[in-house]
């Protein structure tokens, strides 16, 4: 049975290593790594002591970070006296004698290769891999810029160069729906690779390259709707919650994690282009305000630190959560 992880956090302060097998920060595009980062500065922030091993180079404010460049080396680089080690990459041996957990961010084909104490990021994800427990992503709310008042485009903003992520089929509901389109995550070069190169020739269609801080904090709160056309099982899908922090609704295709995350009061899902039209209509019609107060109250990065907090306690009472 699927289990939603959602609680406040009662345990006294805690000493908490994050293991992460990427540099941090991210500079423009990261998922996982920017997860890891507003993890960290929320435990600060809740009073807990915080220690980072992740590859050289990396640096965060007021945390103490453990080079490491192999897995090798961070499992010899964990210090010994942290209460639980949460990994986000490298995961440890079946035999690893401290308290942890691992959070799979991604789709793993190979069941074999999924360590025993798994969680997963949202309930789609959670049942395809067979686990049981889930804790939804969290954005930190004061990345972004909520605006009521929007411009005339859609944006598309994911890695261009991917096919799943749907370049190719925004460009065409662009052209044929006469949608002003501002695609981010990409030049038009990478649509090479990812299809649609001829047809994004068009007023319709505009590349604006890969954008991170505060341009893509603008970009995302000056537009009429987010456009997430995917035809992949996404595990989770930030660029949706971004969207919604800012007060654009977003309207997108069902895959995944997508029918979770997005209700009738911030977006709408189509499946085939006929049905485009009438989804971004309901889309529009959504509330600025609702969208912000749907992903504050369940997809901020204070919310999800919470729920692993909540996790972490359970785990050291000696709760049997992955049997």
């Amino acid at each position: 049975m699927l289990s939603f992880v959602l609680g406040e956090s009662a345990m006294a302060q805690m000493k908490i290593c994050l293991v992460c097998d990427t540099r941090l920060p991210a500079k423009k595009y990261g998922g996982t790594e920017r997860i890891v980062v507003w993890l960290l500065l929320e435990y600060l922030k809740m009073g807990h002591a915080v220690v980072l091993v992740a590859p050289t180079g990396t640096s965060i404010p007021g945390v103490t970070c453990v080079p490491a460049d192999s897995r090798e080396q961070a499992l010899m680089a964990i210090p010994r006296d942290v209460d639980i080690v949460h990994f986000h990459g490298w995961p440890p041996p079946s035999d690893f004698a401290m308290p942890w957990l691992f959070t799979l961010h991604g789709n793993e084909p190979d069941s074999s290769r999924i360590p025993a104490n798994t969680v997963c990021i949202s309930a789609n994800h959670a049942q395809r891999h067979g686990r049981s427990l889930f804790v939804y992503n969290g954005i930190n709310p004061d990345e972004f810029i909520y605006r009521e008042q929007k411009k005339d485009y859609l944006l598309f903003f994911s890695l261009v160069r991917r096919p799943v992520k749907g370049a190719a089929r925004a460009i065409r509901l662009a052209r044929r729906y006469s949608m002003p389109t501002v695609f981010a995550g990409g030049s038009r070069i990478d649509l090479i690779k990812a299809g649609g190169l001829s047809e994004s020739f068009h007023p319709m269609v505009k590349f604006v390259g890969k954008k991170g801080g505060l341009e893509k904090a603008e970009l995302f709160s000056n537009a009429k709707a987010l456009l997430f056309p995917i035809s992949w099982e996404e595990p989770f899908g930030l660029v949706l919650i971004e969207s919604l922090l800012s007060g654009t609704p977003v309207v997108a295709t069902p895959r995944g994690s997508v029918p979770e995350l997005i209700n009738s009061d911030v977006g709408a899902l189509f499946t085939d282009d006929d049905m485009f039209p009438d989804a971004l209509e309901k889309a529009l019609s959504c509330s600025p305000k609702h969208c912000r107060e749907w992903a504050m109250t369940y997809y901020s990065s204070s919310v999800c630190a919470s729920n692993y907090l909540n996790l972490y306690e359970r785990i050291l009472s000696g709760e049997n959560l992955f049997a």
